[in-house]
C-alpha cells in the first residue's frame, strides 16, 4: 500500500520545544547576520549584533539537549542518517519520487547539520583576531546561503507534494498515521522554554557591557565579547 493510501490524516511530530527551538534559533540567527551585515560597528544598532548572536547560541544549546531529552524525532538517533541514505534521499529528489519520511528526511537533516557547524565556526572565528577580518564574514555569508537553500528546499518540496510543508513548525502536525504521531505537544514543557528564553534574553541584553566587552550576569562567570568587525 502506498504512504498516500495509508494515511489516516494528520499527526503531531513537532511537539511546542521543537517549534519554540526552531523559530527562536532561525529569528535570533537572523537578525544576528542582519545586523552583522547592515551596520558597521560604530553604529548603536549593531550592539545588538552581539546578543542576538548568543540568544542564537541559546537555541543551539538547547537543541542539543533536545537531542538527547526530547520528543522521538528530536533526537539525535532519529536526525543523523548516514551518508549513503542522504545521497538516495537526493538521488530521489531528482528523480521526482515522493518523500514519505516523517520528521526530518536526510536533506532537512544535512542542512541542519551545516547550520550548527557553520555557527559554531562563525563563533569560533568571531574569537580569534586573525579571523576576524577575512572568516568571519565569509562564514556568514555561508550562513546566509545555507538558509536559503533550505528555504528553496521547503518551497520545492512543498511544490512537488503539493502540501503546506513549510506550516509544519506552526502547528506541528503533518500527514502521517497514528502510531507515527506524538501522544502530545508538550505545552508545559513549550511554556518552561519560552519563559526560560525569554529570561536569557533578558539577561543577555541588559547585562551586555559594550565598554569591556562582556556580558557580566551576576552570579555567573563573565562571558566574553568577541571583538567582530564589518565581514
Amino acid at each position: 500500500m502506498s504512504r498516500r493510501g495509508a494515511v489516516e490524516g494528520t499527526v503531531v511530530v513537532w511537539d511546542w520545544p521543537a517549534r519554540i527551538t526552531h523559530w527562536g534559533f532561525s529569528f535570533s540567527l537572523t537578525a544576528a547576520l542582519v545586523l552583522g551585515f547592515q551596520f558597521d560597528p560604530e553604529s548603536p544598532w549593531f550592539r545588538w549584533h552581539i546578543p542576538a548572536a548568543y540568544f542564537a547560541v541559546w537555541f543551539l544549546g538547547v537543541r542539543l539537549l533536545l537531542g538527547f531529552a526530547g520528543s522521538r524525532y528530536l533526537r539525535w538517533t532519529a536526525f543523523f542518517h548516514s551518508p549513503l541514505n542522504t545521497v538516495r534521499y537526493f538521488g530521489s529528489v531528482f528523480r521526482g519520487e515522493r518523500d514519505t519520511a516523517v520528521g526530518l528526511n536526510p536533506g532537512s537533516a544535512a542542512f541542519a547539520s551545516g547550520i550548527y557547524a557553520c555557527l559554531a565556526a562563525l563563533i569560533y572565528s568571531g574569537f580569534e583576531a586573525d579571523l576576524v577580518e577575512t572568516w568571519h564574514g565569509r562564514l556568514a555569508r555561508a550562513a546566509v546561503g545555507l538558509i536559503g537553500l533550505h528555504l528553496a528546499g521547503l518551497l520545492l518540496h512543498a511544490l512537488r507534494h503539493r502540501a503546506p510543508t513549510p506550516l509544519a513548525m506552526v502547528h506541528g502536525r503533518v500527514a502521517g498515521r497514528q502510531p507515527e504521531g506524538l501522544p502530545g505537544t508538550h505545552a508545559r514543557a513549550g511554556l518552561l522554554l519560552l519563559l526560560l528564553s525569554g529570561l536569557v534574553l533578558g539577561l543577555l541584553v541588559g547585562y551586555y557591557d559594550e565598554a569591556n566587552g562582556v556580558i557580566a550576569i551576576p552570579g555567573l562567570p563573565e562571558i566574553p565579547v568577541p571583538a567582530i568587525q564589518k565581514g
